[in-house]
């Protein structure tokens, strides 16, 4: 009895080691586990892809600052790209001083700068005095986008009118209309908004080198200051001067033409202006502006947007210096522009 109960004893301890060195070898099984663990972690080292900036704009904030907040032009460029910033979700601000003045202007490009957004619309009143504070926009990381008119500095993206040839195109269109009254030779003055911002000055020169090797004599040009007072004045006295046309180089420099025009009935000159306006519009339809060169303000707003989500979202623009046209608008089509 004695041997077969130690017998039993050592087998059931032998059966027990055995169990202990099986439970041993499945050991190795552990580090089977941690592999299936790597895929997971494969998939973690993508999720960069979901820092692309989002598409709905949510995060992209653009600010326009204008030359002023009156002149209905500037009116319609921030229509265009509040439109469009309200369709791409951007967060979309228009500042602007209450005249055009260029320390005013600067004043609030450094407000603007101060809100540190990814884009500065801007259209310059002086193209030299604000290259420094558009500069310090850069070097923030803030791009710089000019609508309708640029400064002398490189920018991402610049939406404007070709504003040399519609000013060329007025003066060709005032030629027209002298010839239509048998009007060959004579005096014409030309009403401009500044000898400073490039915009003018571009619009003057065209207008003026319209005239090259005709019989007509364009006398010193003077400046309405973007104020239809002072513009309808300088016209008036142009007028008095006997000149056979004025031109109005802007929206309220042709909206002074036209008042001086329609205030001497017997004067038997040609008015031009540009910029279509209601007040512009209606004065063409009543003959005091024989016609106006229409911009599309919208077209420069929208297309300023868009560019500049396009590259907060890290997109690239295929084209940088945009043209968005002119037109010249008379009795005829007065219509189309209302």
């Amino acid at each position: 009895m004695k041997k077969k109960l130690l017998a039993t004893i050592m087998a059931v301890a032998m059966v027990a080691s055995m169990a202990a060195c099986g439970s041993k070898e499945e050991a190795p099984a552990a580090p089977a586990e941690t592999e299936t663990e790597a895929p997971a972690e494969a998939e973690g080292e993508a999720e960069p892809a979901e820092t692309e900036p989002a598409a709905d704009g949510a995060d992209v904030s653009v600010i326009l600052v204008t030359m002023d907040g009156l002149d209905n032009h500037w009116v319609n460029v921030d229509k265009g790209a509040s439109a469009a910033a309200k369709e791409l979700g951007i967060n979309y601000e228009w500042m602007q001083p209450d005249h055009k003045d260029t320390a005013l202007q600067i004043e609030v490009l450094n407000n603007a700068i101060a809100k540190n957004p990814n884009a500065i619309c801007v259209a310059a009143v002086d193209p030299v005095a604000i290259v420094e504070t558009l500069q310090s926009a850069i070097d923030a990381g803030i791009q710089i986008i000019y609508v309708d008119s640029a400064a002398e500095l490189e920018a991402s993206a610049a939406f404007r009118t070709d504003n040399y040839a519609a000013g060329k195109q007025a003066g060709e269109q005032m030629i027209k209309g002298l010839g239509e009254k048998d009007i060959t030779t004579g005096d014409i003055g030309c009403v401009a908004f500044s000898n400073a911002t490039q915009t003018s000055v571009d619009r003057t020169q065209g207008f003026i080198d319209a005239f090259e090797g005709t019989e007509f004599n364009i006398l010193e040009v003077q400046y309405g200051n973007s104020e239809v007072a002072a513009s309808q004045a300088a016209a008036e006295n142009f007028i008095s001067q006997g000149v056979v046309g004025v031109y109005g180089d802007n929206e309220p420099g042709a909206v002074g033409v036209g008042n001086a025009a329609a205030a001497n009935k017997d004067w038997g000159g040609v008015a031009v202006g540009f910029d279509a306006s209601s007040m512009t519009l209606d004065q063409v339809d009543s003959g005091a502006l024989y016609c106006v060169m229409a911009q599309n303000p919208a077209k420069m707003g929208d297309g300023a947007i868009r560019a500049a989500y396009t590259l907060a979202t890290g997109g690239s623009l295929t084209e940088t210096d945009v043209d968005t046209g002119a037109s010249v608008v008379t009795p005829d089509n007065t219509a189309d522009f209302r």
